[in-house]
């Protein structure tokens, strides 16, 4: 086993170990073999050194759990939701599951997506409306809880996250479903009654056994935003708790990514802008939003995209100066979109 510097040279190679990001998050695992897309994205996360195998070596054998192959991801995903819209299901019904199977049901997916960090761009690869409201609410728990991860939030701390997302729009189970359906715009009247679904669910959570008022806020309060224009109180900055407020850059970004009935969704560094414009205006915390952006960015080097003028890139290179316009290669041509200002990434593509 050799520790080598990251370089074009090792195209072809083979990984003895994981590596991981800075934040603890698997970039590559052992026994990948090394193509030029990985180097790429081991110098955007500036992985100074890596340990590959020599000729006569095998390479380490991590946990399992960490190398997933699409398929596999497909199917732990889909369980995910299944679970989760059996729960919510049963609470539009009039039931009151307990607060430890929804836990049970984002949890052990969770343990996977806190180690596996591609994880992230795999389900913004799927595209369609279909149980939108379950894989949401399921996402919103993923992406909080990640963001959780990236600015050093304990272990439990990193948990409730997950669950919180996971039901910060459980009022919406007592919405009617031609409003949750409808694919035109709402009317005023119509989203005024939309927006109770906060009030809704810190009502439900409130009820059920083993959750704490906190994770009743965060229902109630993914809606608030900094400059007091959210609702349903209008509370401003230090009067939205921490964790809310990270439930609301989590909300933002997967309504982004994710297709609308009245809308197809975009791609995350779209996501990215729409956040970072939120944060300079006062609505969202600056701090979350600025490193979840970095983090999220930097994940989808050397993966491909579409552009809206229909090419098909591959992500080179992020610029520290505007992130979320990278460089990117069409063929054997190189597009800087920082300086191709009409040009922009509409979506990601397998």
């Amino acid at each position: 086993m050799a520790e080598v510097k990251p370089s074009h040279s090792l195209i072809g190679t083979t990984l003895a170990q994981d590596v991981y990001n800075e934040y603890g998050l698997l970039l590559l695992p052992a026994g990948a073999i090394l193509h030029l897309s990985d180097i790429r994205l081991l110098e955007a996360h500036q992985v100074e050194a890596v340990h590959v195998t020599t000729d006569s070596e095998a390479p380490e054998m991590p946990f399992p759990l960490l190398h997933w192959s699409e398929s596999e991801a497909a199917k732990a995903y889909m369980v995910a939701v299944q679970k989760t819209e059996y729960l919510f299901n049963q609470l539009a019904n009039g039931g009151t599951p307990k607060l430890q199977q929804f836990s049970d049901a984002v949890h052990p997916m969770l343990d996977q997506v806190l180690h596996h960090m591609r994880f992230l761009r795999f389900i913004y690869l799927n595209e369609g409306t279909e149980s939108y409201t379950y894989r949401h609410s399921l996402h919103v728990g993923i992406v909080a809880a990640l963001i959780g991860k990236i600015i050093g939030l304990p272990q439990r701390d990193v948990h409730f996250l997950g669950l919180a997302g996971l039901l910060h729009d459980i009022g919406k189970m007592k919405i009617p479903d031609e409003l949750l359906s409808k694919p035109e715009r709402l009317t005023d009247e119509e989203y005024t009654i939309m927006k109770k679904h906060t009030v809704y669910g810190y009502e439900l959570l409130r009820t059920m056994d083993d959750a704490d008022n906190l994770l009743a806020q965060c229902a109630l309060m993914h809606h608030e935003r900094w400059d007091g224009s959210g609702y349903p109180l209008g509370q401003k900055k230090d009067g939205i708790p921490f964790e809310c407020q990270i439930i609301s850059v989590a909300d933002t970004f997967d309504a982004i990514c994710t297709d609308r009935v009245y809308r197809k969704g975009t791609s995350p560094f779209e996501a990215a802008n729409v956040l970072w414009e939120s944060a300079c205006t006062g609505q969202l915390n600056p701090m979350i939003v600025s490193r979840f952006i970095h983090y999220i960015i930097l994940l989808y080097v050397g993966s491909h995209a579409l552009l809206n003028n229909g090419d098909h890139v591959e992500i080179i290179m992020i610029h520290t100066d505007e992130p979320m316009r990278p460089l990117v290669r069409r063929g054997n041509e190189f597009i800087d979109l920082r300086l191709q200002r009409s040009l922009r990434i509409q979506r990601m593509i397998s």
